[in-house]
């Protein structure tokens, strides 16, 4: 048996009462017009009183709406619920005497003839928010909702509002939070950033310019750390207080974030306002600051900005034969403020064209650093490294290159340092962990036998929390003895952090693994932090071996780093050796290992394999 049903109605409120009152009014209105079918819709003679509802059952359907009411053709109320009377704070004898515009604030009046038409047009129900003034003192926001009454064969119109009033002022308070700095009240970055862009378009309309003024406080960490928080946040709300205090009427204050502020001179501004602004500035922030008693003192740096900036559109125009594109006021300020605190802080400086062509350059390589890394253009070469007596190979260096499509190979000492700046080093040095211990797998699938490839690290790869898991997944993934895998780091990176970087070297060297320190000699370290690191391996930096035969200091040097080694158990790499003469002296000093170029250049695993085959390189192994 098919279960009972109850149907229950989805329709809003407002509806269900928009539709009760479409259905009382347009009822009487349609019977009238049958029986006197050439009588007008609307006549001329004087509007009758305003009507309270036909049935006591009709207003409790109608409460629900704030206010609801049928208007003829003119706008005037033919029909106000009792509900209605009560919100709108009007006598129905008053309402007799007013239409729907009376009701609206005349700055709103587009508004209305607006809505009116689109419900007279389209027969549909039209919305607008709009004010109502009650009580003929207050305007309340209200969402007028409009329909035809025309179908129904009675002129006008039927009308709900709702009083959207809270809303609206939750909106607003909304929107004040997303525009505005809650510490110091100011607008922030977001609100500025619309600012900004609409001052540019004035400037380029009116063929003037606008300018920004970037505020950076020097050192402000300082504070924080030396008197708390609570007095940097004080000095930020100080700060801001004398911004405002300085900047003239019609100039836009914000804070962008943190200790840096902007002030936005509309279009109109000259280069001499907006200079002589920045002066003070740094003069205001310079007066001592009062927290507690404490007197402090702060500098700040000032960036400054104009748009358009005709000099650098000149110059470009006249290098390139056409206008330069400008660009956007905040990146100019924002360059002009970094050269301002690269120069030391406590000074102003303006943002100056640069058409150093390396930075184009720069951008477009990085591009193309992003482009190589979802292509695949890199590559694994090779450097053997060999006992210096016998010249047998114990190991490999493992050196990653690019193949550029258009440049061809672009040197470790470009990309390597782009990819630390961009982030991609991670990745790229991961990859290169994998790379190298499933090569010395399929070396050893083959005969080849090395001891050990050596990798290098980065500082930013080393510091990164998931660099002992990605470790532990080249391990596992190629099955390799980690006690094979040597990673090489630099001095510098060793003495960032002592600390940290002994309990990392000591977790990677319970999996297996060992440490070369590269470029041994060119760094600060202390030999009583050498001494406590897990190392196994030094290597002397090339730039000591390239003068060794001439250089007395190089030798005394060179040899010292020997007598380091030898007395902490560590094996020496001499790097970059090129000549015959540089190797025996190497030997005659004590040094066990050499790798460069009179050995062997770096090569694909393809070529290196060959080198073995026909013995023109020689494995420990076969000695």
């Amino acid at each position: 048996m098919q279960a009972n049903r109850i149907n229950v109605s989805r329709r809003a409120p407002w509806r269900i009462a928009l539709d009760a009152l479409r259905r009382a009014w347009g009822a009487p209105a349609q019977e009238n017009r049958e029986t006197h079918d050439d009588a007008p819709l609307v006549d001329d003679a004087p509007a009758a009183a305003v009507r309270p509802a036909r049935s006591p059952q009709l207003e409790p359907t109608l409460a629900p709406v704030d206010f609801l009411a049928q208007l003829d053709d003119a706008l005037r109320f033919q029909y106000v619920s009792d509900a209605s009377i009560d919100f709108i704070g009007y006598h129905r004898d008053y309402l007799n005497m007013l239409t729907l515009h009376d009701l609206v604030p005349s700055e709103e009046a587009d508004e209305l003839n607006a809505l009116i038409t689109r419900a007279r047009t389209s027969g549909k129900l039209e919305s607008a928010t709009l004010n109502l003034v009650k009580s003929l003192t207050y305007p309340i926001c209200v969402e007028l909702r409009l329909m035809s009454t025309d179908a129904l064969g009675t002129p006008g119109f039927a009308l709900a509002a709702f009083d959207v009033s809270r809303w609206r002022e939750r909106e607003l308070s909304l929107v004040h939070a997303l525009h505005h700095d809650p510490l110091t009240g100011l607008e922030n970055a977001t609100a500025l950033e619309g600012a900004i862009a609409a001052a540019q378009a004035e400037a380029e309309q009116t063929r003037s310019q606008a300018a920004l003024v970037l505020l950076d406080i020097d050192d402000y960490q300082r504070i924080n750390r030396a008197l708390g928080y609570d007095a940097g946040d004080d000095m930020l709300r100080e700060t801001a207080r004398r911004i405002q205090h300085t900047a003239a009427h019609g100039e836009r204050v914000a804070r962008m974030a943190g200790d840096e502020f902007a002030v936005l001179l509309p279009a109109g501004a000259t280069a001499e306002a907006a200079e002589s602004l920045g002066r003070r500035l740094l003069t205001a922030i310079a007066q001592p600051y009062r927290y507690r008693g404490q007197h402090t003192h702060l500098s700040a740096s000032v960036g400054v900005a104009l748009y358009p900036d005709l000099a650098a559109a000149n110059k470009a125009a006249s290098k390139q034969g056409k206008p330069g594109v400008q660009a956007s006021l905040l990146r100019m300020a924002d360059l002009a403020l970094a050269q301002a605190k690269a120069a030391g802080g406590n000074t102003l400086v303006f943002h100056t064209f640069d058409d150093n062509p390396a930075d184009a350059e720069r951008l477009k390589l990085e591009a193309d650093l992003y482009e190589a890394v979802r292509n695949g253009e890199f590559s694994l070469f090779f450097q053997p490294i060999t006992k210096i007596r016998t010249g047998a190979v114990v190991g490999v260096e493992a050196l990653m290159r690019w193949n550029h499509p258009v440049h061809g190979l672009v040197p470790p000492s470009l990309f390597i340092p782009l990819a630390e700046s961009i982030g991609l080093i991670n990745y790229l040095g991961n990859w290169v962990l994998k790379a190298a211990c499933m090569q010395l797998v399929q070396w050893d699938a083959i005969g080849i036998r090395l001891d050990y490839v050596s990798v290098n690290v980065s500082p930013q790869q080393f510091r990164d929390k998931r660099f002992v898991t990605a470790v532990k997944e080249a391990i596992a993934l190629t099955g390799i003895d980690a006690g094979r895998v040597v990673f090489e780091i630099t001095e510098s990176l060793l003495m960032k952090d002592p600390e940290e970087a002994t309990r990392l070297l000591e977790t990677l060297r319970s999996l297996g693994i060992r440490f070369a320190v590269d470029d041994f000699g060119t760094g600060y370290s202390s030999l009583a932090y050498l001494q406590r690191f897990p190392l196994s391996k030094l290597k002397i930096d090339r730039s000591f071996v390239d003068n060794l035969i001439t250089s007395r200091n190089n030798r005394a040097i060179v040899s010292a780093v020997v007598s380091l080694a030898q007395s902490l158990g560590l094996e020496l790499v001499a790097e970059g050796v090129e000549t015959e003469a540089q190797r025996d002296l190497l030997a005659d000093l004590g040094c066990d290992h050499i790798q460069g170029w009179l050995i062997s250049h770096a090569l694909p695993s393809e070529e290196l394999a060959r080198s073995f085959q026909t013995h023109s390189l020689l494995l420990h192994e076969t000695l």
